[in-house]
């Protein structure tokens, strides 16, 4: 019995310490480890869908379409990864983060999959096809927050990178009507 209370998470209560709605490494979980996977999402996802429209050039440079669609596999990705955040900050649940984040992610990526069994029809403007495509990101973001954070300079100019390609897509579509 002792056994098992040793192995239940320790929380240790200071007398007149600060209440923490973030957790105590919220800036750095969020720059070195969250925005630049979202970054590379989204990026990825307007190359693809660039290229899988057929005229790469036309969606990459004077069209909106490839980079309003990239909202969406950026979003996808983010479910899993802002459940890790919310429970890596609790106290009570900051242990079983990890396991979470897995559980979201096969829920996800089954979901995903029953969506071509059930609804075979439904194919929002190829949308199903670039949510397939996000399973990789998946992996590649449970490695990132579950190991360790990127370096800073990868990961900055990895956030830098993605957020200048969601400003050039919001460019276009205002400069181009």
């Amino acid at each position: 019995m002792t056994e098992e209370l040793s192995k239940e998470p320790k929380i240790h209560i200071v007398r007149g310490a600060k209440d923490r709605l973030l957790p105590r490494q919220f800036i750095r979980v969020l720059t070195r480890r969250y925005f630049p996977v979202l970054s590379l999402t989204y990026i990825s996802a307007v190359v693809g869908i660039a290229y899988k429209k057929g005229a790469p050039q036309h969606y990459l440079f004077e069209d909106q379409f490839a980079y309003t669609m990239a909202l969406l596999p950026a979003a996808w990705v983010s479910i899993p990864a802002i459940l890790w955040i919310i429970l890596k900050g609790s106290h009570l649940f900051s242990h079983v983060a990890n396991l979470w984040y897995v559980i979201a992610a096969v829920l996800m990526t089954s979901l995903l999959g029953f969506s071509y069994l059930l609804l075979p029809e439904f194919d929002y403007h190829g949308a199903r096809s670039y949510l397939v495509a996000t399973i990789p990101m998946m992996i590649i973001l449970y490695v990132i927050f579950v190991k360790s954070a990127l370096p800073a300079g990868l990961a900055h100019s990895l956030s830098v990178a993605g957020l200048t390609a969601l400003l050039y897509g919001a460019s276009i579509r205002f400069w181009a009507g």
